[in-house]
């Protein structure tokens, strides 16, 4: 019997690190896709450097494909880019930040399983472009974006496998029946960290350090956050502000680095849309006031 197959879209620090993972598994074949280490991937394999999983290098996947960068208001759209390669039975599966992703695949592919999940894992690629590193922690909350009128159980069943894929290659899963609220909890920190490391190109520890209204500026961004997740009938934990702070603050000097720091570095295109544009937008239809996400 064949294996099943898997597409990666992407394979920057975390779709490099998942990519690994699900090869490591053994359990299906793995297609990636690349854009500026296509060819490097492609001639030499891939490279894992990684305190949890090893240091692997030439792993070499069954396909690389080359494509842009997936964001909301990309031309073309990440549907465009997905179509050709979508079946019937095929899962997606969202390993990205923000929130709001979900929506236009759902209206694209409205008789496929959207699988959404938060990543909570720290990666980056090499330095020469060949690889990823993976720092800090690993792990993914995950979990099904119910279609309307969609058989659940089924979607469960998808679930299950893709989770097995992953936890046979060593990757930490949490799965939850409620997606969306885990993912309002991750932009609650990408609103925060992204934004105020994109914006003054420090890390954590020297932004905490750079004045006294550093800290405030970070509880005034959260709390925003997690007024807009409860107005939508979202579950946020009592005290999830001042648990994500310190997981920030508890991190050793120089603290973190953020995505979207390295992509105004590199003059790319940031994920402005689904980090800060959904939730200012949601705020504003649900009447909330947003006024430090918004200045």
């Amino acid at each position: 019997m064949s294996k099943p197959s898997v597409l990666l879209f992407g394979l920057g620090g975390i779709g490099g690190i998942y990519a690994s993972i699900l090869q490591l598994s053994g359990k299906c074949d793995v297609h990636v896709v690349a854009r500026s280490n296509y060819h490097k991937v492609r001639n030499q394999g891939f490279k894992i450097v990684s305190p949890k999983f090893g240091n692997h290098n030439g792993m070499r996947f069954t396909g690389v494909l080359c494509a842009n960068k997936a964001l909301l208001d990309a031309k073309p759209s990440l549907s465009e880019h997905l179509r050709p390669v979508i079946s019937p039975t095929t899962s997606i599966v969202l390993l990205q930040n923000g929130v709001g992703a979900e929506v236009p695949l759902h209206e694209s592919f409205p008789n496929n399983t959207i699988i959404s999940a938060v990543v909570w894992t720290g990666g980056k690629t090499l330095p020469d472009n060949d690889g990823v590193e993976q720092f800090n922690r690993e792990g993914l909350t995950i979990g099904v974006d119910y279609r309307e009128g969609g058989d659940r159980k089924e979607e469960d069943e998808k679930l299950e496998t893709l989770v097995g894929f992953l936890e046979a290659g060593g990757g930490d899963c949490t799965v939850t029946k409620d997606i969306q609220s885990e993912r309002w909890v991750k932009v609650i920190w990408n609103c925060c960290w992204n934004t105020l490391t994109a914006s003054t190109l420090l890390k954590t520890g020297p932004f905490f350090q750079s004045s006294d209204l550093a800290l405030p500026l970070c509880y005034s961004i959260m709390n925003e956050v997690v007024a807009v997740a409860k107005a939508k009938g979202l579950t946020v934990p009592d005290g999830t502000t001042e648990k994500l702070i310190k997981q920030c603050t508890d991190v050793p000097y120089p603290g973190l680095p953020s995505s979207m720091m390295a992509d105004v570095k590199a003059q790319r295109p940031t994920e402005v849309e689904v980090i800060l544009g959904t939730p200012v937008r949601e705020g504003i239809r649900l009447g909330v006031p947003v006024p430090t996400i918004t200045t």
